[in-house]
């Protein structure tokens, strides 16, 4: 590979996928996230003769934006849902369980997502954690009552921290 020029060796376009398939709870944004640093790490394990930083970066944004424009050129395969992750025509059983909050340790804090199946309740539901909503207001006064939250939990913390600080730049409790 020639690292002095600023044109990248050819590589192939693969066809578009019907759907980018990712791990039980990676997202498209976490994968985009960690593919610099995996290509960074790859380069330097894989190619450390020809190792440039400027290199991987430039072939870490050209899959960024080809993972990216895959996903935007891929209509979902759901006629009735937009949401839906089954991409199988014909399916009768429509759901979304990817998003979702997790911990440092990966465990989940806050998990979302939709479901409408077949039998005979076929209303879809959308949920939040363990609470179930059958209408958009509903959700959407559940979710203000999380905003709510979230700011409190903001204040909590600064005001948390600001004593800490304060409290060890008196010399007191640790």
């Amino acid at each position: 590979m020639d690292v002095t020029t600023n044109t990248l060796p050819a590589v192939p376009t693969p066809a578009k996928p019907a759907g980018i398939e990712l791990a039980e709870g990676v997202t498209l944004d976490q994968l985009l996230a960690a593919l610099p640093g995996a290509v960074d790490q790859a380069m330097r394990t894989a190619l450390p003769g020809h190792y440039s930083q400027e290199v991987a970066e430039r072939i870490a944004a050209e899959m960024i934006a080809s993972l990216r424009q895959s996903r935007q050129d891929t209509p979902s395969a759901c006629p009735v849902y937009r949401d839906c992750e089954d991409r199988d025509p014909g399916h009768y059983d429509h759901y979304n369980h990817r998003l979702r909050v997790t911990g440092e340790d990966g465990s989940t804090i806050l998990d979302a997502g939709m479901a409408a199946l077949s039998g005979d309740d076929t209303r879809p539901v959308v949920y939040l954690r363990n609470e179930d909503f059958a209408d958009a207001a509903a959700a959407h006064a559940k979710t203000a009552e999380l905003r709510q939250l979230l700011d409190q939990v903001d204040a909590m913390a600064d005001r948390v921290f600001a004593d800490h600080k304060a409290s060890r730049a008196q010399g007191g409790a640790r």
